[in-house]
């Protein structure tokens, strides 16, 4: 946004518009979309669009797509006028939410935000301003914090973000934890569509997919600022531990099937004992919740990976020697 034809003050609340005096002026050309997906967020909406607006850096659009909402969306999103450019479609899922978005995106690059997250007021400026010092032309990201008390103050902790920033970003390191958010990231739209955009079929782990996709193809850098806070929903997609352990099984399936280099760059070793490990971790979720067949199954994986790992083989034992015990109960009261 351009503020060279503005000259009077204008309260606070005009600054979604124009910074000086309220007034539409949004470039045809911005240098940043902002793309925000929502599904049932009319409560947060306001806070999360505040926050893009109240930027440092102007030249950028906002682009919020409604995937289907069912409570008051349409109706926030309209109090904010030309200000945004709204687009509402039949329930999708985020990615496919997302993947239309940047369809629209009139800017070379583009970020993301989700919309119950916040943005700081110089997330823009801090990762635009990175790009073009570095000519980077495939993904930035950056750190964020929590809006409640955690562990940490950061997403990513301090230790490894300065190692991040000093050493660069290998494969590992996205391997290893989930460092991507894309909430944090800014990337070049080209680079975007080369690759598909977002895979519409995954429910989660959409970041750390991306990621991978376009570390395999593009530069991915890592700059140390915090740029946004997020918001922790309890009993949300994201906590639930049986699909964001399969979607993660599943995404780093895709990785090695898609790149099979990436198992070399990333060590087998390594590799096998992150799989094996999470595919433990699933079949104990599973049998929590009587899915006894697939609990089997992923131990059977784990034991496959790590065939000389004993927790994993006598997990498996204990789920055989229930099973028969079943058995012999059945039998007797037959």
């Amino acid at each position: 946004m351009s503020w060279l034809r503005c000259w009077k003050v204008a309260p606070v609340e005009d600054f979604l518009a124009c910074r000086f005096c309220g007034c539409d002026v949004m470039s045809d050309k911005p240098a940043v979309s902002v793309v925000i997906a929502t599904f049932n967020r009319a409560a947060y909406l306001p806070a999360t669009i505040d926050s893009v607006l109240n930027q440092s850096f102007q030249d950028f659009e906002v682009i919020v797509v409604d995937d289907g909402s069912t409570d008051d969306t349409q109706a926030v999103l309209a109090g904010y006028g030309s200000r945004l450019r709204c687009f509402h479609q039949a329930n999708a899922g985020a990615s496919a939410a997302r993947n239309f978005g940047v369809s629209q995106a009139r800017a070379p690059w583009i970020a993301f935000q989700d919309s119950d997250d916040l943005s700081m007021p110089t997330h823009l400026e801090t990762l635009i301003d990175f790009v073009r010092k570095h000519h980077d032309r495939g993904m930035v990201f950056a750190n964020g914090g929590y809006l409640e008390n955690r562990r940490h103050d950061t997403i990513i902790p301090a230790h490894q973000s300065r190692r991040l920033e000093s050493a660069g970003v290998s494969l590992l390191d996205l391997f290893e934890k989930s460092i991507v958010r894309l909430q944090a990231s800014i990337l070049s739209k080209a680079a975007y569509e080369s690759l598909g955009g977002m895979d519409e079929s995954l429910q989660i782990c959409h970041d750390l997919d991306l990621a991978f996709r376009v570390f395999m193809r593009y530069p991915v850098k890592y700059c140390n600022q915090v740029v946004f806070l997020y918001r922790t929903h309890h009993g949300s997609i994201t906590r639930n531990e049986e699909i964001r352990l399969t979607e993660n099984i599943r995404v780093i399936g895709k990785l090695l099937q898609e790149h099979p280099e990436a198992r070399d760059l990333i060590g087998t070793h390594v590799v096998d004992n992150r799989l094996a490990y999470r595919y433990y971790r699933l079949a104990k979720a599973r049998w929590r919740h009587n899915q006894r067949a697939g609990a089997r199954l992923a131990i059977q994986q784990a034991v496959r990976l790590r065939p000389a790992h004993l927790k994993y083989r006598l997990y498996q034992l204990a789920m055989a020697a229930y099973d028969s015990k079943n058995r012999v109960q059945g039998a007797k009261s037959a």
